[in-house]
């Protein structure tokens, strides 16, 4: 091996040695140092022949897909990732909100204007319409959106239909 490849090899090894560093101390400063000795590396061997310059490319590209393939197979990778179970499941609302909508119920704390109501046996995080509500009031689910269970104090009973 001639000697004037050893500036060349040095530069690739100290590249990705510092890439490798960069994965385990975030920051981006010691992984652009290491593209950046990569990179001084490939000059350095373009600066000897084309050839050499072409397969310094080549190696490098080669074994930055290979460490990345096997970085994320590996166990060291998992460990690094967040994976919380049951996320797929996870819904942004919840199932059978919508079917409240006109039930009436009592506050269990003072609505200004959120807080929790009692309905149909469930306890339920709601929104005044229009005005804070003491504790204790009986009050109707007027609009339900998604999450967000609207109601309003129940001041008189609901009008019926005569014939």
């Amino acid at each position: 091996m001639p000697e004037e490849l050893l500036p060349v090899i040095g530069m690739l090894a100290l590249g990705f040695l510092l890439m490798l560093i960069e994965i385990f101390v975030p920051g981006g400063v010691i992984g652009i140092l290491g593209l950046i000795c990569v990179a001084y590396g490939c000059y350095l061997a373009f600066g000897l022949s084309t050839a050499w310059g072409l397969g310094s490319v080549a190696l490098s590209l080669v074994v930055t897909v290979v460490a990345v393939a096997v970085l994320v197979r590996s166990r060291a990778a998992k460990k690094l990732v967040l994976d919380v179970p049951g996320v797929r499941e996870w819904k942004a609302t919840e199932d059978g909100l919508v079917e409240l909508e006109g039930k009436i119920g009592r506050t269990l704390t003072p609505l200004r204007p959120a807080g929790l109501a009692e309905i149909d046996d469930q306890r339920i995080d709601v929104v005044a319409d229009s005005e804070f509500l003491a504790a204790g009031v009986a009050v109707r689910v007027c609009e339900v959106e998604g999450n967000r269970v609207v109601v309003e104090a129940v001041t008189k009973a609901p009008a019926t239909a005569e014939a």
